[in-house]
């Protein structure tokens, strides 16, 4: 029997593992490490940088913008991740009835905001909203409605939801397009037999439909949790984090920090909290939504 390229030693085979090795430890884990290295310190991007130890985490825990963000970001979550899950998992059973190529016609249009750059759809939305000539309030001028027409992006109420639309938009046709290659993989008998034994369209999505795709729930809530927390060129195209902190997350606020203040250490600090939290909720999110799965397998 030929002996394959791979079955020699361990030694050997790390050869192999070596170039991807590096590109990794060069692009991802170096980077991480030097962020860590720099949230402890205090540094303008000039001078050299003065070590503070964990100065920017007492200063950040203690800092009110800091927990703003975080409240914003938790409340951006319902428009990131609740909401496209909802409206994804619902179309893609309506969907799933059509016909082959109405199927594929309404997959190709509402899937089409998700190839679309998000700085660019930022741009776009913020000119819809435009408060003088905008589309949305010349619309409601036109049919008698004036007195709906606001400044969405200036009003202190409307500003976080009128930014989380847009992030829902954007994110409930890929999240179609996931629970549709679910709904592919289930097989067509236990279907069947549910029409057999009179089972209503409800019932079998309640009990057939959705238990099944909790393979699907779990990459969806994954990628969108990582989304929202990661939330940054849509609403600094849109409002910069305004009005007043109204739209302000933990990456704006990084942004302003570094960029603006020249607090590098400090804008370390958040990106390394940032991520700490990523891990932890998609942790949790493996830990309840993954064993539910495997329960159904």
């Amino acid at each position: 029997m030929k002996r394959s390229a791979l079955d020699g030693s361990p030694q050997t085979n790390f050869i192999y593992l070596l170039p991807g090795l590096l590109l990794y430890t060069a692009f991802v884990f170096g980077p991480i490490v030097a962020a860590l290295g720099l949230s402890l310190t205090s540094w303008d991007g000039l001078t050299m940088p003065r070590w503070v130890g964990l100065g920017n985490y007492a200063d950040l825990f203690s800092d009110s913008r800091f927990y703003i963000a975080l409240r914003n970001n938790a409340e951006l979550m319902i428009f990131y991740c609740v909401l496209p899950l909802v409206l994804g998992i619902t179309l893609a059973a309506c969907v799933w009835n059509l016909k082959q190529r109405e199927q594929l016609a309404l997959r190709t249009f509402l899937f089409l905001p998700y190839i679309m750059p998000t700085a660019v759809l930022g741009i776009i939305w913020a000119w819809l909203y435009n408060p003088a000539f905008g589309p949305f309030n010349q619309f409601l001028r036109a049919i008698g409605l004036g007195r709906f027409a606001l400044p969405w992006l200036g009003d202190f109420n409307f500003v976080l939801p009128a930014v989380g639309i847009v992030a829902t938009w954007y994110f409930f046709g890929f999240c179609m397009v996931i629970f549709l290659t679910g709904i592919q993989r289930i097989d067509p008998s236990l279907f069947d037999a549910a029409k057999v034994d009179g089972a209503s369209a409800r019932k079998t999505f309640f009990w057939i439909t959705l238990p099944l795709l909790l393979p699907e729930i779990r990459v969806v809530l994954l990628l969108t949790v990582i989304a929202s927390i990661k939330s940054f060129d849509l609403i600094f195209t849109m409002t910069r984090g305004g009005p007043a902190n109204a739209t302000l997350v933990p990456n704006i606020y990084m942004y302003q920090l570094g960029f603006e203040l020249n607090r590098f250490g400090a804008a370390a600090a958040i990106a390394i909290v940032g991520a700490l939290l990523t891990f932890a909720i998609n942790y949790a999110i493996h830990r309840l939504v993954g064993s539910r799965s495997k329960g159904m397998a």
